[in-house]
């Protein structure tokens, strides 16, 4: 794929959610106790240096809901998104499901899905991801959201204006609410997940060959769980999958994405934090990983207090280190931050003024530099 010329690119000098809980969620892990930590900053080797990447135009898109309530009241699989309630989720789950198709054109070589994180209060949820506002579900009723903006600084829309994967000919989507609940059981889950997969592999066409995912906090557990399932589907092996997780957040009380009970601190954590993340052997997770690409960016903060909720780590070797490195395997890349979640999700708008250059380079710029280099 050829990059535009004339993009201007300044080399910064660091590298490289949105699921925000209004308190305490039941039936999670209890936080471990431990010692503070040492001072951490050394541990690590400074991250490689990310690029400056121009931003997108804003879009104003209508994000749909995959089952929407006809004028009686009763739920309809919304046009073009049958695959959702085919996958067997309830209608109730699936009518909170808003996605908005940014392009849709015919002739499909890529396809793009970005997702942001959970919604839990009442009101939205921002996403340096999707690009969308705290308010952007305010004109939503029982079929769509209409007007719904999309920042140019966003991942999408920046990803969008550069044209790496060929304008006219690629699929882009955002997901503004996958409902991919932390606290639902595991089947609810894996409904939710065979309804993504389901829905994606239907957009592939012949000439489709890459799929771009990425997602923040409980959106980058979802895409690297539909990841999971394309890479298994031998139907889709002439196709590079790229997953891009910002701070992904998995339950590791049911061992989401092979989660469990083993914490592996973050080596660059600001003093006097635990920041670290739920250990998981992911090349067991991902036993095919033929033009496969995954990168995770990880702070590690718990998400809210006393409730166990964290971001995943891999790890190479028969045990979890206690304190993590930077990794890349060549199929799997994981840089650490020492960003809280939500600044992670949001870079544009959580962090101080004076450290959003520094966190939108190791986060949203990291990721287009890893991708940059694939690509």
């Amino acid at each position: 794929m050829v990059h535009p010329a004339g993009l201007p690119r300044l080399v910064t000098r660091w590298a490289g959610l949105a699921l925000v809980l209004g308190g305490a969620l039941a039936g999670c892990a209890p936080p471990e106790s431990e010692a503070l930590p040492v001072e951490p900053e050394a541990a690590v080797d400074s991250q490689s240096q990310a690029l400056s990447y121009p931003n997108g135009s804003s879009r104003t898109v209508v994000s749909r809901r995959v089952v929407y309530k006809d004028a009686s009241g009763g739920y309809q699989a919304a046009p073009g998104f049958e695959p959702f309630r085919a996958a067997g989720a309830s209608d109730s789950t699936l009518h909170a499901i808003r996605i908005a198709q940014v392009e849709a054109p015919s002739v499909r070589e890529a396809i793009v899905l970005m997702s942001a994180g959970q919604k839990i209060s009442s009101s939205g949820h921002s996403s340096g991801v999707t690009g969308q506002a705290s308010d952007w579900d305010g004109t939503c009723d029982g079929v769509s959201c209409p007007n719904v903006l999309l920042d140019g600084r966003s991942l999408a829309m920046k990803l969008n204006a550069l044209g790496w994967f060929p304008p006219g000919k690629t699929q882009l989507s955002v997901v503004n609410d996958s409902n991919f609940d932390h606290l639902f059981d595991s089947d609810t889950k894996q409904r939710i997940v065979n309804g993504f997969v389901r829905w994606l592999e239907a957009q592939v066409r012949p000439e489709t060959r890459a799929i771009y995912l990425a997602g923040s906090s409980r959106g980058g557990c979802l895409v690297m769980r539909i990841a999971q399932a394309l890479r298994a589907n031998t139907g889709l092996d002439g196709i590079d999958i790229y997953v891009a997780s910002f701070d992904g957040v998995c339950r590791n009380s049911q061992g989401e994405l092979g989660t469990y009970d083993t914490k592996i601190n973050n080596p660059v954590r600001p003093w006097g934090t635990f920041y670290g993340a739920w250990a998981t052997d992911l090349s067991a997770q991902f036993p095919r990983r033929q033009r496969l690409h995954l990168y995770q960016v990880v702070g590690g903060q718990e998400v809210a207090p006393a409730t166990g909720i964290r971001a995943f780590s891999g790890y190479a070797g028969t045990t979890p280190p206690s304190t993590g490195t930077h990794l890349d395997w060549g199929w799997y890349k994981q840089t650490w931050v020492k960003w809280a979640h939500k600044e992670i999700g949001n870079p544009y708008t959580e962090p101080s003024a004076s450290d959003q250059p520094r966190v939108i380079s190791e986060t949203i710029d990291a990721q287009l530099t890893w991708l940059d280099g694939l690509l």
